[in-house]
């Protein structure tokens, strides 16, 4: 039934959290494909310290960014690919909502598989709630995973 999933990770373990609900999920539904998805939004600055290194322009530390993220990706990925997935990996910069909404849409996701950080009060409306956002708007179907803990 979910040909498609789409794996939405911040970077954060929090986030991770969706993995092995991923793994039992692909196992189960027979899924073909995964796409992990990072949302590099664009930044607003001349000069970002990243890493030790400093970006002279915003193209350099968005570029910065957008490689740190492929190369996360790409570490979850292989645990994927070992167990015989096919395991696309995309990094966007458009705001993670948005960037999740879009690829599910364009790319004919069956299901958008994401954890939420459970954030409440003040905290929820200063950084909003990606995943309220992509429930509320989505077009296919969402697993959200409440993780056990912030790790």
């Amino acid at each position: 039934m979910y040909r498609h999933m789409l794996v939405p990770l911040d970077g954060s373990p929090v986030a991770e959290q969706v993995l092995p609900h991923v793994h039992a999920l692909a196992a189960s539904e027979g899924t073909t494909k995964i796409t992990l998805l990072r949302a590099v939004p664009p930044i607003f600055t001349t000069s970002v310290d990243y890493s030790g290194v400093l970006a002279a322009n915003t193209a350099d530390a968005l570029e910065l960014l957008e490689d740190e993220a492929r190369t996360y990706l790409d570490r979850i990925a292989e645990q994927f690919r070992k167990d015989g997935y096919e395991v696309q990996v995309e990094v966007s910069v458009m705001p993670a909502a948005e960037a999740i909404l879009d690829y599910a849409d364009s790319q004919h996701a069956d299901l958008i598989t994401i954890a939420t950080h459970g954030r409440s009060g003040i905290s929820r409306w200063v950084f909003g709630s990606v995943t309220q956002k992509v429930v509320q708007s989505s077009l296919v179907p969402v697993l959200v995973i409440r993780p056990k803990a912030e790790a």
